[in-house]
Formats: C-alpha cells, structure tokens, sequence
C-alpha cells in the first residue's frame, strides 16, 4: 500500500500484523490479520524441519525440568494426555487457588499485592523479567477480548454469558478465563542451557516465600 497519510499508515500496518494493543498479553479491540510471512521467513522454517525431532526432544526437556522443580509448590503444569504426543512447544503453569495472591487486570495492565506464601502470574513474570529471562501470560480467552466479551460463547455446560474475570457468571463455568487469571507460559525457548530452567525455577519458589 502506497499513502502519504501516516495515521492511515500506522492503521494499516496494525491490521496487517495481528491488530494487537499495547497490553502484555494479546489483546484485540479489532479485528486484524497476520501477513508477516515473507517466503525468507518461510523458507528458514522449511530448513528447521529436519531437525524437528531434536527440537522437540530439547522441549520436553526443559518441560520436565519444570514439572521436577516444581512437583512441591502448588502449581499443576500443562498436562500430557494419556496417548498423545505432544510437541512441547511450551512449558505453562497454574498457580492452585488456594495459593494465589491479589491481582486484579484491566484490559492493558496488572496489579497484585504481594503475600507471604503465595503469588500470581504478574508477580512472576515481574520478577522473571528482571532476571532478563522472559515468560508470557496465558493467551486471553477470545470471548475476554473487548471486541467480543459482550456475547455468547458456548462453556462445557452449554451456552451461557460470563464477563471478563468471572469465574461463574449466569450458571456457567468460565474454564478459560480462570486459567488466564492463574496461568503462565515459562521460558521454553530450545536453546535454553540446563542450568537456565534451573534458575527460573529458583526464581519461581522465591515468588511463594
């Protein structure tokens, strides 16, 4: 597209990569597209397909090494199906209820208060974040997003009409946005070294003291 209009420019380059808002999780006001693809892109990941297999294996890893670290904390992470075979593509967590400290969203930013014992997702991810390591909120559920949190979605006990942060709104059990509340993505990245989960880890069990 060829404009001298830099508002209309802006808007364009928007829509065309995701139209996501300036939130730490995904956010969407409109509706967008992602046409960042080019065939360089694209063919870097064609060259990554043969070495598919070590990646995984490098994944699941660091997915066990969580699961391991973390197997006396109050925290349950994502869950291996019995008969599948997952890619491991990321290594998240749930922080127990009971567990869980303050923290309340808006549609752009978090605040907790911190307490003994227990702790959030905006904790952690602050305090990863200051070690220079990077982790990631669960994905917001679709029906959260403003652009839809008005209308009906379909829960496993039918359909009903939860709003953002509602547990049980309307005889409906908001499975999704409880685990967006509780949930995080930890690094995952393959190329971690061993002793790089180690230390989210320990940066973790500091959030519970």
């Amino acid at each position: 597209m060829l404009t001298n209009d830099v508002e209309v420019s802006n808007k364009a380059r928007k829509w065309s990569t995701q139209a996501r808002e300036n939130a730490p999780w995904y956010q969407h006001e409109e509706v967008g597209y992602n046409y960042r693809m080019s065939n360089v892109v694209a063919g870097v990941i064609r060259g990554q397909y043969g070495y598919l297999e070590e990646h995984i294996a490098q994944k699941k890893a660091i997915y066990e090494r969580y699961r391991e670290g973390f197997k006396d904390l109050p925290v349950r992470m994502n869950p291996i199906v019995a008969d599948t075979e997952p890619n491991y593509w990321l290594s998240a967590m749930v922080i127990d209820k009971a567990y869980m400290c303050r923290q309340v969203r808006d549609d752009t930013t978090a605040l907790y208060v911190s307490e003994k014992g227990k702790t959030c997702p905006t904790e952690i991810l602050e305090t990863l974040a200051r070690y220079n390591a990077e982790g990631r909120p669960i994905w917001k559920p679709m029906h959260m997003q403003p652009m839809y949190r008005m209308h009906e979605f379909v829960t496993r006990e039918g359909s009903g009409r939860c709003r953002t942060n509602a547990y049980i709104a309307g005889g409906c059990v908001d499975v999704g946005a409880d685990i967006f509340d509780r949930g995080l993505c930890l690094p995952s990245d393959n190329k971690m070294t061993p002793e790089e989960p180690a230390g989210v880890i320990e940066i973790v069990r500091s959030c519970f003291g």
